[in-house]
């Protein structure tokens, strides 16, 4: 049932836990990787979104903002006083999320296998969940995968400023399309995303102006978050040339990125360009009784 339709009652009940207290939680007991801006300021709505499991060492988010074409939200857990998920927290955990999405209107959440879940697999099985998709770490130790290659005569990078916004939304949705593991903003929040990183997202201008392909990486971090362009322009070197840019801005040292494994030519490219598996996380799917 789409959330339009239910009852507004729950809407008028106070949340648990206000964004200020998720905040203040998440502080206190981080955990590894999370980005707390992203997740409770652009990611989640308001705190109706934030699965309180305090009283078991626990806080998470829907990220209700992020859609995919069947309506699956991902969620994260993004404070906590336990590292793991065991047989006895389980059950809590499980039944807080599923009642929270479900007061959503929201059909199936997707849940990384690693951290907090890793050691309750078969649990999850047997609530109904199943592999979605496969996230995999890449690393190239130093950018060194041969000369940069030359662009085309008239083109150039360029930073994303404001008046090229909507030629970066552009790209982003047409570029991304519908593929697992692939969660698209709103325009709104894409744009604050990517004003984040603002320093390492340029477009691939052409000699007229046009935008033709984007990068997107956070400098201090040294990772690539994404690289699209035209769909006109696929398969005729851009990637190649994206790669080289992120070199220029980065220097020589590591470069790191995610890539679904289901999406095979991009996992394809990167291994070719000399990156290396670090790390596979398992996306999996729980549906949402109603």
């Amino acid at each position: 049932m789409p959330e339009s339709s239910h009852s507004a009652s729950w809407v008028n009940r106070a949340p648990s836990i206000t964004i200020e207290e998720a905040f203040a939680y998440c502080r206190s007991h981080p955990v590894a990787g999370i980005d707390l801006e992203r997740f409770l300021g652009i990611f989640t709505t308001d705190a109706h979104r934030i699965v309180d499991a305090r009283d078991v060492g626990l806080v998470g988010i829907i990220m209700d903002r992020l859609t995919i074409v069947d309506g699956a939200k991902p969620f994260e857990w993004i404070g906590g006083d336990v590292e793991k998920i065991d047989a006895t927290t389980f059950p809590i955990v499980v039944e807080r999320l599923r009642r929270t999405a479900r007061e959503l209107g929201i059909p199936s959440i997707d849940l990384a296998l690693s951290a907090h879940w890793s050691n309750v697999r078969d649990l999850l099985a047997r609530e109904g969940a199943h592999p979605q998709f496969v996230d995999l770490e890449l690393t190239h130790a130093d950018c060194n995968w041969g000369p940069d290659r030359p662009l085309p005569e008239g083109w150039r990078w360029a930073l994303v400023t404001p008046d090229r916004e909507p030629a970066y939304i552009s790209l982003l949705n047409c570029g991304m399309g519908p593929m697992p593991g692939v969660y698209v903003p709103p325009e709104a929040e894409a744009l604050a995303s990517m004003r984040t990183t603002a320093d390492g997202t340029k477009l691939l201008l052409d000699a007229q102006g046009q935008a033709q392909a984007m990068i997107r990486c956070k400098l201090a971090n040294r990772y690539l978050h994404l690289i699209c362009c035209a769909s006109e322009m696929r398969g005729r070197g851009l990637g190649r040339l994206a790669l080289d840019e992120v070199r220029r801005m980065l220097g020589p040292g590591p470069l790191h990125l995610t890539v679904v494994k289901q999406n095979e030519h991009a996992h394809g490219f990167y291994l070719h360009m000399g990156f290396v598996e670090t790390e596979q996380i398992e996306i999996w799917r729980l549906p949402i009784v109603p």
